[in-house]
């Protein structure tokens, strides 16, 4: 129910459904814009392609849009080029700058030449993506295989959610992070899932071959309880045409799949595919970096003045193609406004001095630790103690293992500059992992996709609230939230379009 939502119950906590609603009114003004700048919307026919939210509740709308976006980000960069803005390929941002509690530009490296940049700056927009790499990829597989992952952009380190960490800006959700099955079989629908969006959704089946609805978290755990598991897909309902679509779909992307399965003598018309277990994945949607609709990043209740974030790696809502492009679009028709009743930006130099030691200090090791090293030790300390089923002895005993870890950055070697990139990632994810079992120890309930085994009921306390954290003068703070309310006129227009909808509804 809307009640169930707006209360968080399935896990879900909205910090400020304001930002939700500004993105989605302006849907089909992105849509124009994005056309403008050469990015093709349309499909074959030349109309809209809209096909179904394949959640449970939206099947009827058809809310999302299919695209021939093969070539997007050359026509993107294209775009940017027109527009004269000065490109930093290959650079690695190392910290923000701040001055008087403003955010007045940022740090960098390039990691092909080794040259340390400051960039000065009015306004700085985040726009790093999600954090995926606290957990194992979907199919967790060794060394140059340990960044397989699911979704676009794929393998991120969570950079710009450790940025603003450390600027002081606030974190939220951060005991919230998505679940998946992982498949284990390397043939799957993961590229071009045609049939569901298409409305012909996969079968699941347990192991004893009954069908059954495709299962959230707690049913997954409830199944597993049961001794139903494992559990398949199976796409041998599918037609021959959705079957093409799938295998021209796999084999822009990973031909080599073909090869394997056939080794193995796995048809993906007959067979089902198993699915793993019930797994974190990655932080997005509604974890992230705090932000009001203006995409300004919050410290408390308050915005730091010259920061903004958008897309993928802040809170609420704003994930996805969706959300990154409206946000941008957005903030980009505000910023000439926001430009011009700032001042110039005073740089720290004590500050660029530290920031440059931190990034280059590698270089200078030698005979060291490899950065995917200390990685992996993080993700298995994630993995291990925190996982899908947490519980305070778990969590504290993985907080001081994490802990013992930190000693190994200094340890980190980079024979190249280009290795500097995977040192500063294992800086940020040290940062973050913190970050998230700290939240998950604050947090005392089971809810959702959210699993406290001693704690394994609702508190509803936690109704509807989440918890953010920042650093405030060196000290760490993390505050449980109310969620900021929908604008008295945001919800009048929302009511009356919904009645609009049902309005439709019953009339077809």
């Amino acid at each position: 129910s809307n009640e169930d939502w707006r209360l968080g119950r399935y896990g879900v906590r909205y910090p400020n459904l304001n930002v939700k609603y500004r993105l989605y009114k302006c849907q089909f003004w992105v849509f124009e814009q994005l056309e403008k700048l050469g990015v093709p919307m349309r499909w074959d026919d030349g109309e809209p392609y809209w096909i179904p939210f394949p959640f449970v509740g939206w099947e009827r709308r058809k809310t999302g849009l299919r695209v021939h976006w093969t070539n997007i980000k050359p026509i993107l960069g294209r775009a940017v080029r027109r527009s004269g803005a000065r490109i930093l390929n290959r650079t690695m941002a190392i910290d923000l700058l701040t001055k008087d509690g403003k955010v007045v530009g940022a740090t960098a490296v390039n990691i092909r030449t080794g040259e340390f940049i400051v960039i000065k700056a009015k306004a700085t927009l985040i726009a790093t993506g999600k954090l995926m790499r606290l957990y194992n990829p979907e199919t967790p597989m060794p060394w140059k295989y340990k960044f397989r992952y699911h979704f676009c952009p794929a393998s991120s380190a969570g950079d710009g959610y450790a940025l603003v960490y450390r600027a002081g800006g606030d974190l939220v959700n951060m005991d919230i992070n998505a679940w998946t099955f992982r498949i284990r079989d390397d043939l799957t629908c993961s590229y071009g899932s045609f049939s569901l969006n298409d409305g012909v959704p996969m079968k699941t089946y347990t192991w004893d071959g009954e069908e059954i609805i495709n299962p959230n978290a707690t049913r997954y755990k409830q199944l597993e309880d049961e001794g139903k598991t494992p559990i398949y897909f199976g796409f041998d309902h599918f037609s021959e045409d959705s079957h093409k679509r799938l295998e021209v779909a796999f084999a822009d992307e990973r031909m080599l799949s073909f090869k394997v399965a056939e080794d193995r003598g796995f048809n993906p018309k007959t067979h089902r595919y198993e699915l793993q277990d019930l797994s974190p994945t990655g932080f997005y949607r509604v974890s992230g970096i705090y932000i009001d609709e203006n995409f300004r990043v919050l410290r408390g209740n308050k915005p730091i003045e010259g920061l903004y974030a958008f897309g993928d790696g802040s809170a609420g809502g704003t994930s996805g193609v969706a959300g990154a492009a409206t946000g941008g679009l957005l903030l980009a028709e505000d910023l000439p406004e926001i430009l011009q009743d700032m001042d110039e930006p005073e740089i720290d130099i004590s500050q660029v001095e530290e920031q440059k030691q931190i990034a280059l200090a590698p270089l200078a090791v030698e005979e060291g630790v490899e950065p995917l090293e200390l990685e992996s030790a993080i993700r298995d300390i994630c993995e291990r103690y925190v996982g899908m089923f947490k519980s305070e002895g778990k969590l504290r005993e993985g907080l001081r293992r994490l802990g013992s870890l930190k000693d190994w950055l200094g340890k980190l070697s980079a024979e190249t500059p280009h290795h500097i990139t995977g040192y500063l990632e294992c800086r940020n994810l040290l940062d973050l992992a913190e970050v998230h079992i700290k939240a998950c120890i604050e947090r005392k309930e089971t809810r959702g996709n959210y699993f406290r085994s001693d704690y394994p009921d609702i508190d509803p306390d936690m109704d509807g609230k989440f918890f953010s954290q920042r650093i405030e003068n060196g000290k760490e703070i993390i505050e449980l939230r109310e969620p900021i309310p929908l604008k008295p006129e945001y919800l009048k227009d929302a009511e009356e379009e919904k009645a609009e909808l049902q309005t439709a509804d019953a009339a077809s």
